[in-house]
């Protein structure tokens, strides 16, 4: 791109949404990066944060540090992705990986705006599992799950792998449960899942800024924290200029073309559709493959199943980087 892009208006502004937590020192100044490099590409002007009791005489375009609420964005002034850069969601369990799995039945525990007919339309593309909201409906779930196989106990807001147990008796949930805040499990739920080992984890996915698209595909890296535990340790990827027709038309090996035609043309775009048909937004999907054993599959029988995600890929230089470059890139470390 020459100079900025073609939907130059008035002032770029970060914005610290209801739904967003806590953030380090280092998360503060990566998002303040990102928002000042969105202005410099929109040709507008950088406001630092967003100042509700300001009187903004320009139009102002939004840096989110999570997913907004609708009624969140309504009262900003938020009508498009024309607006603002991030997602936004009816209620506040939406934007987890909780809406992936079924409820362990008729009588359970559910958040306003839970949809069973999305749980069902996405059913042979997830991972066998259950999401819960009180403790007795875990307990249920995780007796069911145990009798197939280890189950691995997933909180909603974890990220980068934390917040994530195996177990492999009933014994080993109480101790986990007890740490969980009920408002915390009422609120956003907990998900158990089918334990896969010794995984290989793909990415495929988008990001867009207006009317700028990128797409991508690659393999994610774990490694471990200062505590010993294995956790994301980022992700090698490369993204091209375009939709899923330009990532289709670009060179891949044959393993990662199989993974790709299988994860996004199967599941990614059909599942996107769904989401934001039954929820009314749109969503940011990582695929992994592997047998049901947990091995990493081998081609000839690799089959995708989709985990959700809605930690945006954008607060690395390696992101950054994509929207001033030509028309591919290869980026480590880029975070989801």
């Amino acid at each position: 791109m020459n100079g900025s892009m073609s939907m130059a208006r008035g002032i770029v502004v970060v914005y610290f949404s209801r739904l967003g937590g806590r953030l380090r020192d280092d998360q503060k100044i990566m998002l303040e990066a990102d928002a000042r490099l969105i202005a410099k590409l929109m040709g507008c002007e950088f406001g630092g944060c967003h100042e509700a009791a300001r009187n903004y005489r320009n139009s102002v375009f939004f840096v989110p540090d999570d997913v907004l609420l609708c009624e969140e964005a309504a009262s900003l002034g938020i009508r498009s992705h024309s607006d603002f850069y991030g997602g936004v969601v009816p209620h506040p369990f939406v934007k987890t990986k909780a809406i992936t799995h079924q409820l362990i039945g008729i009588e359970a525990q559910r958040p306003q705006g839970w949809s069973d007919s999305f749980v069902e339309k996405v059913r042979d593309v997830a991972l066998p599992g259950y999401t819960v909201f009180n403790v007795a409906d875990a307990r249920l779930a995780a007796k069911r799950m145990l009798d197939r196989g280890q189950v691995r106990l997933k909180k909603p807001l974890g990220a980068s792998g934390q917040g994530q147990q195996v177990i492999t008796t009933l014994g080993q949930l109480d101790p986990f449960l007890e740490q969980l805040d009920t408002d915390e499990l009422a609120a956003y739920g907990l998900v158990l899942e089918e334990n896969l080992r010794d995984v290989t984890m793909l990415s495929v996915g988008q990001t867009a800024l207006d009317t700028f698209t990128i797409s991508y595909y690659g393999t994610q890296r774990r490694v471990r924290d200062n505590e010993g535990r294995t956790i994301y340790g980022g992700s090698d990827l490369a993204c091209v200029r375009g939709g899923w027709d330009a990532l289709d038309a670009h060179t891949m090996s044959q393993v990662a073309r199989i993974a790709y035609w299988n994860g996004a043309s199967q599941i990614v775009r059909p599942l996107d559709e769904r989401v934001f048909r039954l929820h009314g937004i749109a969503a940011q999907l990582r695929c992994r493959t592997g047998d049901r054993s947990g091995r990493t599959a081998p081609i000839g029988r690799a089959r995708s199943l989709m985990a959700r995600g809605w930690r945006e890929q954008r607060r690395t230089p390696g992101a950054r980087s994509i929207c001033a470059g030509p028309g591919t890139a290869n980026c480590r470390g880029l975070r989801n």
